[in-house]
């Protein structure tokens, strides 16, 4: 048989194969049935095989990222929580009130994807798309439930339909209905990736006629390890059967060719085999298919094949203590060859930092901090209480700075990459800011902002890791891979903003003060205040205009132009004209005490909308994509500014000479200091 048609055969083939998989969507059955765990994954078992390396989107992961990061995207959870699983026709019932972890739910979609095809992960948070799916609502929960990707996957066509509707649909015309829908057609189709990632490994194939068995040694069964030791023979078998290959005495090679045809063209998910060749000669791994792929070609590596042998008999085990075995044996292999590439160390350290979880640690240390210093207003005369609070909230700064140097470490770039890590970032100098300017002017104020600042940006921070629901450490577009202007420009601008938000909290407190008639404006507590916001607000502006002019030099040295009326660059712009307007008329004496503070709350506004609102504008060069759940966090965020600017600007004006008040004996400790 020619080449060419060889090649025609076998591109009928691969179309055949793709348009069963569009038609059916479904793994290969395996041979012996859908099994299901009838036992917890042992704990360091876990631990071990969430530092497994594997690369996802451009970068070398522990697997226990990517199964976070994809649990984010589809359950919106950092795990899986339900009361019961309905069990499978004929099956096992599954353990009541399950938990798993990240790394536990992902081993259970790779090794019992029946069962876990039947986890209720995808939450529907509006009655109207259970009914626009034909889902009956049960009326038990309070407006959302959690469907399986296998009960959701039979409406899969019309769920697809539905979302290319909406997607259609401009952004301002799409009903709340239309949202969820086209995000949940994305959240099924992370998760079906990850569902028929290894579909060629679930199966055992089937091999028949005694010419074919011949070319696998007589073996009446195969697997994938198997096909490509003997990947030389099998072609050459191929090509001698040429036209005749679906002929009876070749026995089942037209179910093989399908079967690799299939597997070819399932080239989705993370990719799980190094690159045998060094990291300077080949950065990108190989999935399975591909390296299958590879065999078919003549380009078998005996390596590739050994891990994938261990993979598979991982996933094909009949019992935990063998399945166990066979994976650790892959990860063996795995890691050592990631570690001869150097790959491994990074791996290691980004499992470690996960599981250390120091911003975790370091935002239950700023809560314990802010009780304390709670405390200690309620105690004013108290000197331990305000010296523990302040040792607190220091030691959850350093708990906060060792988390984000792990990142650079991590990552080999400085602090601030995407917008996650600006909250840490934010948290960290904010609250380092305001305890800095509690020991300058001891009146305890500023310490219970330190550590309410730390802790709500770090609590923020979460709450955007598992709404954005992707990777936090993903790589850089190319634009943005210069580790020297990540390191000058970006920290100096978001120190600006950490300086701005801090100065619009203790505009707060000012304002707070004046209305709740805590203290009178004139008091030592209430010009504290404002001589603490006056010095925040000074190095809020230095550094703004230093990161605002060093931005500059980057876009001409990047884009060819120092400016270009970007909205980010204009926010960055606004918050210096407006620093630069309430520091002259502080001076020229147009705004007293009560002027100060509103002015610096509405700055804070500013601040705000540089920092988040222009990025989802979706306009400009620092448009990083829409999030409704970001945009509700801003407004939320102009709604709070906007009732204490609207609180103090009404006391100014209906009370704008405050009569001397007594002073009370907490207020006036807090002005004497400790």
């Amino acid at each position: 048989m020619s080449p060419s048609v060889m090649q025609r055969l076998l591109a009928n083939v691969v179309l055949l194969a793709l348009a069963l998989l569009a038609s059916c969507g479904r793994q290969v059955p395996r041979l012996q049935g859908d099994l299901e765990r009838a036992e917890p994954w042992p704990a360091d078992f876990v631990e071990r095989f969430g530092a497994l390396p594997v690369q996802h989107e451009g970068r070398v992961m522990p697997f226990s990222t990517l199964a976070a990061t994809t649990l984010y995207a589809v359950h919106g959870r950092r795990d899986v929580q339900f009361e019961a699983v309905p069990p499978a026709a004929g099956a096992i019932p599954t353990p009541q009130a399950f938990k798993l972890s990240p790394t536990e739910w992902l081993l259970d979609v790779w090794c019992f994807p029946g069962q876990a095809e039947r986890y209720p992960l995808f939450r529907i948070e509006n009655v109207s798309v259970l009914e626009t799916l034909g889902f009956q609502h049960d009326g038990q929960t309070q407006g959302f439930e959690y469907l399986p990707y296998g009960q959701l996957v039979a409406q899969g066509q019309k769920l697809q339909e539905l979302a290319q509707a909406a997607e259609k649909k401009p952004q301002s015309q799409r009903s709340a209905v239309d949202e969820q829908v086209a995000q949940l057609f994305r959240q099924l189709l992370v998760y079906w990736r990850l569902h028929q990632q290894h579909a060629a490994l679930q199966s055992e194939m089937k091999v028949e006629g005694d010419a074919l068995r011949a070319v696998f040694g007589g073996v009446a069964t195969l697997r994938v390890e198997g096909l490509m030791q003997k990947a030389d023979a099998f072609r050459a078998y191929v090509k001698e059967a040429g036209e005749t290959f679906e002929d009876q005495k070749h026995g089942n090679l037209a179910d093989l060719l399908l079967f690799l045809s299939d597997a070819a063209t399932t080239r989705s998910g993370p990719s799980l085999l190094p690159p045998l060749r060094p990291r300077e000669q080949e950065d990108t791994w190989h999935t399975v298919p591909e390296a299958l792929d590879r065999a078919m070609r003549g380009a078998a590596e005996a390596q590739h094949a050994a891990m994938i042998g261990r993979l598979q008999d991982g996933l094909l085990a009949k019992d935990m203590k063998e399945r166990v075995g066979a994976l650790d044996a892959y990860l063996g292999a795995v890691s050592a060859a990631a570690s001869a590439r150097g790959e491994g160390g990074a791996v290691a350290l980004e499992s470690y930092y996960y599981r250390a979880n120091w911003h975790f640690h370091a935002m239950m240390t700023f809560v314990a901090a802010f009780l304390a210093a709670v405390a200690a207003c309620v105690l004013p005369r108290n000197g331990l209480v305000w010296w523990a609070s302040y040792a607190a909230s220091w030691l959850a700064v350093a708990l906060l700075v060792a988390d984000v140097w792990l990142r650079c470490v991590i990552t080999g770039h400085p602090p601030i990459t995407r917008l996650y890590d600006t909250f840490l970032f934010i948290g960290g100098v904010g609250a380092l800011t305001l305890l800095i300017a509690e020991w300058i002017l001891r009146r305890r104020v500023a310490l219970t902002l330190a550590p309410f600042c730390g802790a709500l940006f770090i609590f923020f921070a979460r709450l955007f890791e598992v709404a954005d629901g992707q990777d936090t450490m993903k790589p850089l577009q190319a634009v943005l891979l210069s580790n020297f202007w990540l390191g000058v420009h970006v920290p100096t601008m978001n120190i600006g903003y950490a300086a701005g938000v801090a100065a619009a909290l203790v505009a707060m407190a000012w304002i707070a003060v004046r209305v709740l008639r805590i203290d009178h404006p004139d008091a030592p507590l209430a010009k504290s205040l404002y001589r603490m916001a006056y010095g925040v607000t000074c190095f809020s502006l230095a550094t703004s205009v230093v990161g605002t002019i060093l931005g500059g030099v980057w876009a001409n040295d990047s884009w060819g132009r120092f400016w270009g009326w970007d909205p980010k660059e204009n926010g960055a712009l606004l918050i210096c004209l407006a620093q630069i307007a309430l520091l002259h008329a502080r001076m020229s004496g147009m705004v007293r005490d009560a002027g100060f503070a509103l002015w610096t709350v509405a700055t804070g506004a500013i601040v705000v909308f540089s920092w988040f609102h222009t990025n989802l504008l979706g306009v400009g060069l620092h448009a990083y994509g829409f999030s409704s759940e970001l945009l509700t966090g801003v407004w939320v965020s102009y709604s709070v500014l906007g009732l204490f600017l609207v609180a103090g600007a009404l006391d100014v004006l209906l009370r704008p000479k405050p009569a001397p008040i007594d002073t009370l004996p907490a207020a006036d400790a807090l002005a004497t200091g400790r």
